[in-house]
């Protein structure tokens, strides 16, 4: 297998890429699999076009290509965001905007997250003006067991690093995903249990999630020596 890893190319984020990021992170997402969502007919578009949109201008995702073969997808890529203090297209404000008419399975992910980042503001928190937010990170099932993740998360810090940016963060919802950015370094800064989060209906709707503990904010001071 020969594979290499780059940033990706504006021109890269196709609507083949689009449904590929589906099926290889909400399929297995621990939340989508609990409300077992329909991919990629039950995912907020609107929200999901924005996500895209942002990280194809902000030019710091990066991807995993083998090549061995000639086909324009990656086989692993970390989906990342250049989060500015003043910004009107940070993360908070992408979660807001998703349309909870469209997809009420969406509506249960979106509060949890929501609430998550609920009373935290990272740049106040951290006296930063830009974050590098790792907001997804996707693995092709055929290339699983390959360390593709930790290789991307190793090169988002060093993409990071080069552009300067004070800090790296990311949103994890799995533990395999937490103990992959824990090794790294990260500090977990908030968590929610699935077992116990209730949403705003009093409902325990991801209490059936048992394999992993709940969502964690995650995050690594780039300043630290």
């Amino acid at each position: 297998m020969s594979i290499t890893c780059r940033l990706m190319c504006e021109h890269e984020f196709t609507s083949e890429f689009e449904l590929f990021v589906m099926k290889t992170f909400f399929q297995y997402e621990p939340m989508n699999i609990c409300l077992k969502t329909k991919i990629p007919d039950e995912i907020d578009l609107p929200w999901f076009k924005e996500v895209l949109h942002k990280a194809k201008y902000d030019n710091i995702s990066l991807a995993f290509y083998d090549t061995k073969y000639h086909h324009s997808l990656p086989i692993a890529y970390a989906i990342n965001h250049h989060d500015k203090i003043n910004g009107h297209d940070h993360s908070d404000s992408l979660y807001l905007s998703s349309n909870k008419t469209c997809v009420f399975k969406y509506e249960h992910i979106s509060e949890l997250i929501t609430k998550l980042h609920e009373n935290i503001n990272l740049f106040e928190k951290f006296n930063s003006e830009n974050l590098f937010h790792i907001y997804f990170l996707g693995v092709d099932p055929n290339y699983r067991q390959s360390k593709l993740a930790t290789q991307l998360i190793d090169s988002s810090i060093s993409v990071a690093k080069q552009k300067q940016f004070d800090m790296v963060y990311a949103d994890v919802t799995g533990d395999y995903s937490l103990n992959a950015f824990l090794k790294h370094d990260f500090q977990i800064i908030k968590s929610i249990d699935y077992d116990s989060y209730e949403n705003s209906y009093g409902e325990k709707v991801f209490q059936n999630i048992h394999i992993h503990k709940g969502c964690s904010i995650v995050i690594k001071d780039l300043r630290t020596k």
